[in-house]
């Protein structure tokens, strides 16, 4: 019980809230769907669920799970390996297990195996200065399951592995890390322009995602077809004004015209039924929460509840943002859902788990076991 006083009321209360409005929104985008009416009443079991796992993370010791991350490591690389073998493809992507009533995305919940390996790894050498050996194993530990995951290919979830890279070499002050994400950022520039002027010398991506490419670079070329998400999200913004249509009224999702619009593309929903205030009211409530999970990485007990909270608030603040960027076109289109917000078992599942462990680093500050 001392334990539950010492928690972020205020982060769990935001994490309910914001959880609630994505079941909401769900409701709202599929009750008139045939076959997805009640996919508001699996969000609800999924957040149910994923609150038992962020109650059990945030009761329990960080520390036991970073000590076991080498094993959990392991296995996330295992789980990823195997979907690539026996995965079932869902847009082209052999990125799901298919059971009876669920589905579950590997790439989801290796996310949390990493963080912890990471966090383990970069607290046994802080002590020592860096070199190029620990560097090059850093790069290693979070570059092999990077690659399963493109190989799927999902490039949009592999993009949030970036802070596991970046987060633990810039507090441990790696210089080589800037050099990489320089060298990154020039890779990243030099695709663009290759599907843009050489296609045919990008052979590693596939046929949509350069369609995605070019959509996201000429939004205006193609509505129909690449670019028709973007442009429906745009017009499901721009229709919902400053108070909105209302929920369960927008036009956009009762007639159909916006793809994905209970995950992927559910802030624009949002945005349609609730307006600029609606949707500023949101945005204000994650950032509140990220803010508030950032203070707790400063303020943990040790540098590894520091990195452990760092890297968790980290990745799921680039998601959000990832997320939110997509449905205007900022970045192209890549499948990322929004956390707590969209539809989907896995994506709530690894949210609260995340959240959780940011809670456990908060909860014992002043718990010396």
């Amino acid at each position: 019980m001392k334990r539950v006083g010492l928690m972020d009321q205020v982060s769990l209360v935001l994490t309910l809230m914001l959880a609630l409005v994505g079941i909401v929104f769900v409701h709202s985008s599929t009750h008139s769907v045939p076959g997805q009416s009640l996919m508001w009443v699996k969000q609800t079991l999924y957040l149910a669920t994923g609150m038992v796992i962020y109650t059990v993370l945030a009761l329990s010791d960080y520390k036991r799970w970073v000590d076991r991350g080498n094993w959990l490591g392991i296995l996330g690389i295992l789980l990823l390996v195997a979907v690539l073998v026996w995965g079932h493809k869902v847009n082209g992507a052999r990125s799901w297990f298919r059971f009876p009533m669920f589905s579950l995305q590997p790439s989801e919940f290796v996310k949390i195996s990493t963080i912890l390996w990471v966090t383990k790894y970069f607290s046994s050498i802080q002590e020592r200065p860096s070199s190029l050996i620990e560097f090059s194993v850093s790069c290693l530990m979070i570059g092999v399951p990077v690659g399963l995951i493109v190989m799927q290919p999902d490039l949009g979830t592999a993009l949030l592995y970036l802070p596991f890279f970046l987060i633990p070499n810039f507090l441990l002050g790696n210089k080589e890390s800037i050099w990489v994400t320089c060298i990154g950022i020039l890779f990243v520039g030099l695709i663009i322009g290759g599907v843009i002027f050489k296609p045919n010398w990008v052979f590693f991506l596939k046929p949509y995602q350069k369609d995605r490419i070019i959509a996201f670079i000429y939004p205006e070329r193609d509505t129909s077809n690449s670019g028709y998400q973007v442009h429906q999200s745009k017009i499901s913004i721009g229709q919902g004004g400053l108070f909105g249509m209302g929920i369960g009224k927008g036009k956009q999702t009762k007639l159909g015209f916006l793809p994905a619009q209970h995950n992927d593309f559910i802030l624009a929903v949002v945005a349609e039924e609730s307006g600029f205030l609606g949707m500023s009211a949101l945005m204000v409530m994650f950032l509140v929460l990220f803010w508030r999970g950032l203070a707790t990485a400063v303020e943990a007990r040790d540098s590894m509840g520091s990195m452990l909270a760092a890297l968790a608030i980290g990745t799921l603040a680039l998601q959000t943002l990832f997320n939110g960027a997509m449905l205007t076109g900022l970045v192209p289109t890549t499948g990322i859902p929004c956390p707590l917000v969209s539809a989907g078992g896995s994506s709530m599942w690894t949210t609260c788990a995340l959240l959780g462990l940011v809670q456990s680093v908060r909860a014992h500050r002043f718990v010396n076991h």
